[in-house]
C-alpha cells in the first residue's frame, strides 16, 4: 500500500447507472491510501444516484447531487469545490482505471514540486469489449517542460488518467464551463503553462467508447468550440510562437479532424478541413492522395446506386 496524502477521485456521472459500479470498482482496487471519492450526480434521470449511494465504499464516498444536468465541466468544478484532497484524480463514470495507477502516478508527481499533474496511457475499449489500442494512436505523449506547445499541436491526455495538484487547479481556475468540449484540452494546456508535467508510460486506464461519440455534431463542435480555444491559447502564447509553430498546429488540427471524418463518411467536412490542412503544409502529398481516394470512392458509390 503506497501512502500519500489526501487523493480525492471525482467522478461526474449522468445516467451512469450501468457504468458506474464498474468504475467504483476500479478505483478501490488501488493501491493507494488515503482517498475519498465525490461523485456528482449531474441531473440523471435514470438510477445512478441509488448505485452510487449503496456502493460498499464506507466514508471513503461522498455523494451531491445537481437538480439539472449542467455537463461534465461543471460537475468536475462541484467536486473540486467540495473536495479536500491535495492530489485529484479524475474518472468518468463509464471508464475504468488499471490496479496501481495510483500509485505510480502519486510517486511521480510528489517527487516533484514543480509538476503540476501526471497522467498516463489509455486504451480504447468498444462498445463489444474489443481492445482497441490506444486511445490516442499516433501521437508520441510529452512530458516535463513547455508540454503545452505539444498540447496546442494534439490532445494526448485521457481524462482519466490525470493525476493533478489541487493548488494547481486553484491556480488556473478550475474547468471552463463555456467550452461544449475541448474543456479538458483548455485545462491540460493551462497547467502546462505554469509548471512541468509527468507522464507514466504505462496503460492504466480503459476509456470505453460509448455510442455516437464521434458523429457529425462532435465535428461541428470541434470547430465550434475546440479551434477557437486552441487559437486563444496561440494568441496568448504568440510572443513565444513562431510563424512555422502557428502552420504546424493550425495544419495539425484540421488534418486530423478532416482525416477522421472522411473515414467515418462526412466526405464534405472532410474535404473541407484536409484542404485547410494543406494550405497550412500539413502532409501535403498524403492528404492529396486521401483526397484522390476519397473521390474515386465516392464516384464509384455513385455509380453503385
Amino acid at each position: 500500500m503506497y501512502l500519500g496524502p489526501l487523493l480525492s477521485v471525482i467522478i461526474p456521472a449522468h445516467n451512469a447507472s450501468h457504468t458506474l459500479e464498474r468504475a467504483l470498482k476500479s478505483v478501490f482496487i488501488q493501491d493507494y491510501a488515503p482517498f475519498e471519492v465525490i461523485i456528482v450526480d449531474d441531473g440523471s434521470t435514470d438510477g445512478t444516484i441509488d448505485v452510487a449511494k449503496s456502493f460498499p465504499g464506507g466514508d471513503n464516498i461522498f455523494t451531491y447531487r445537481l437538480e439539472s444536468c449542467g455537463g461534465a465541466a461543471n460537475a468536475r468544478n462541484h467536486g473540486i469545490s467540495v473536495c479536500h484532497g491535495e492530489l485529484i484524480a479524475f474518472l468518468d463514470a463509464d471508464d475504468e482505471w488499471v490496479a496501481g495507477k495510483l500509485a505510480k502516478q502519486a510517486a511521480l508527481i510528489l517527487a516533484d514540486p514543480a509538476m503540476t499533474f501526471v497522467s498516463c496511457g489509455s486504451t480504447l475499449i468498444a462498445p463489444d469489449g474489443t481492445d482497441c489500442g490506444s486511445v490516442y494512436p499516433g501521437r508520441s505523449p510529452s512530458w516535463g517542460h513547455d508540454v503545452w506547445r505539444v498540447l496546442l499541436t494534439y490532445n494526448f491526455i485521457a481524462t482519466p488518467s490525470v493525476v493533478v495538484r489541487h493548488s494547481a487547479l486553484d491556480a488556473v481556475g478550475w474547468f471552463d464551463t463555456s467550452l461544449k468540449v475541448g474543456e479538458d484540452q483548455d485545462m491540460w494546456i493551462r497547467l502546462s503553462l505554469t509548471g512541468d508535467v509527468g507522464y507514466v508510460d504505462d496503460l492504466l486506464v480503459r476509456v470505453h467508447e460509448t455510442p455516437n461519440s464521434l458523429s457529425s455534431g462532435n465535428f461541428q463542435d470541434q470547430l465550434v468550440y475546440t479551434m477557437p480555444m486552441i487559437s486563444r491559447h496561440m494568441d496568448a502564447q504568440k510572443d513565444k510562437l513562431t510563424p512555422h509553430d502557428v502552420r504546424s498546429i493550425l495544419g495539425n488540427r484540421l488534418g486530423r479532424l478532416g482525416r477522421a471524418a472522411l473515414g467515418r463518411g462526412l466526405r464534405q467536412i472532410g474535404v473541407s478541413l484536409i484542404l485547410q490542412a494543406i494550405r497550412y503544409g500539413d502532409r501535403p502529398i498524403g492528404n492529396v492522395l486521401l483526397l484522390l481516394r476519397s473521390s474515386v470512392r465516392s464516384l464509384l458509390i455513385k455509380r453503385t446506386e
